[in-house]
């Protein structure tokens, strides 16, 4: 049965994975190694490539020109800072803004880490 024809995008794929060699400064065993390709195919492409995409394949399919592509939307988001919450053994809850200094953080917890929930404190 063999395998089927290849095709631009194939063309294309081996493209940019043989450039990707040239560029990366791995010899080609390493490179195929890291990418999960067989050396003989490498090889095999790198052929084929030597002389650019044939004509006949590129005129099968144009790949899509930078105006054709569609592009989804997405909405404006804006982040707000959200508190820092901890949670001590004891029950307490601590919740303060993100940022607050050190020195006040731990007084805080120390503060709350004497308290007992459900008792009044005076």
């Amino acid at each position: 049965m063999g395998r089927p024809p290849s095709d631009l995008d194939d063309y294309l794929d081996w493209q940019q994975h043989v450039e990707g060699q040239k560029t990366s400064g791995l010899s080609v065993d390493e490179f195929c190694a890291r990418e999960g390709l067989t050396r003989s195919s490498f090889y095999r492409w790198m052929r084929r490539l030597r002389d650019g995409i044939p004509d006949s394949v590129a005129a099968e399919e144009k790949p899509p020109v930078e105006a054709e592509v569609v592009r989804p939307n997405f909405l404006p988001v804006s982040l707000k800072a959200a508190p820092v919450e901890i949670e001590l053994p004891n029950g307490g809850v601590i919740r303060l803004p993100i940022g607050v200094g050190q020195a006040v953080l731990l007084e805080v917890i120390r503060v709350v880490g004497t308290l007992r929930p459900g008792r009044e404190n005076s």
